[in-house]
């Protein structure tokens, strides 16, 4: 799947609530219920992102390929990615 750095900012921007910037990248967590579940950060710029950096990242979000697709699309929302990753998250 190609991915823009453009379009990985859209995705931490829709379901990271606590967002930090930093000199090299953007980096965000996913908060549920007040509880921060794991780091996902991407480069600034507006580049396209190497294959394997997309998957990596694909595989930080804790989604499979096909749910990566929708989530970088923006037709999913934050609440069903959430009641995507919290069994998934649980179980870790």
């Amino acid at each position: 799947m190609q991915l823009t750095t453009r379009e990985a900012r859209r995705v931490i921007d829709k379901i990271c609530d606590d967002r930090k910037d930093c000199d090299h990248h953007v980096r965000g967590f996913v908060v549920v219920d007040g509880k921060r579940l794991f780091p996902v950060h991407c480069s600034f710029g507006n580049k396209d992102i190497p294959e394997v950096v997309v998957h990596r990242f694909r595989k930080s979000l804790h989604l499979m390929v096909e749910e990566f697709s929708v989530l970088a699309s923006c037709t999913m929302t934050k609440e069903e990615y959430v009641t995507i990753i919290v069994p998934r998250v649980a179980d870790k």
